[in-house]
């Protein structure tokens, strides 16, 4: 859909089309990942709920993302409203990882601001990411964006894993990483 069309969009329509949208993702990137039985969906309440305990959950600190999933949900139902883009994994009807992110509006980056797995349990460690920046570029694809943005990354150790997906830092004028960027092609 070009930009005039979309942009010809009533809020109803617009909330329509994002959720086929990502319900489209979330069954192609399902099938592209067979081999490991995931399912994929929106995040629930109770997913943001069981998340929201994870912090407590890390074996090192350091690696606890500071999420609070409940109010991120409870933002992303409202204010995010058509164009989040929000995912969460399972396997076995386990809850294996979440992610959280938008579309700006005029469609040309997709910015991921909460990313977690589960720090417990997780038959699907060090696969999560992969399956999220997967669809995140599918999504992002198909919406016409240009760029995918990881916003906020949790640790030095996250942007160095970020830059080995071929993501480039971006620093403020203090040289803090702000984010990390993927140009898409």
């Amino acid at each position: 859909m070009d930009a005039e069309q979309y942009g010809s969009l009533t809020y109803k329509q617009t909330v329509s089309y994002h959720e086929k949208l990502r319900a489209q993702v979330f069954r192609n990137v399902e099938k592209d990942f067979g081999g490991l039985g995931i399912t994929l969906s929106e995040i629930a309440f109770k997913d943001a709920n069981e998340a929201s305990s994870w912090k407590t959950m890390w074996s090192k600190p350091e690696k606890a993302a500071t999420w609070d999933w409940v109010r991120l949900y409870n933002e992303y139902r409202s204010r995010g409203g058509s164009r989040r883009f929000d995912m969460a994994i399972r396997r076995g009807g386990t809850l294996h990882g979440l992610c959280y992110g938008m579309m700006e509006g005029n469609r040309l980056v997709l910015r991921l601001h909460a990313l977690e797995r589960s720090p417990v349990n997780n038959e699907l460690a060090g696969k999560v990411l992969d399956i999220t920046l997967y669809a995140a570029d599918l999504y992002a694809s198909i919406n016409g964006a240009q760029e995918i943005w990881l916003c906020d990354p949790v640790s030095p150790a996250h942007t160095r894993l970020y830059q080995s997906k071929g993501y480039s830092p971006v620093n403020n004028w203090r040289d803090d990483v702000t984010h990390l960027m993927l140009r898409l092609k």
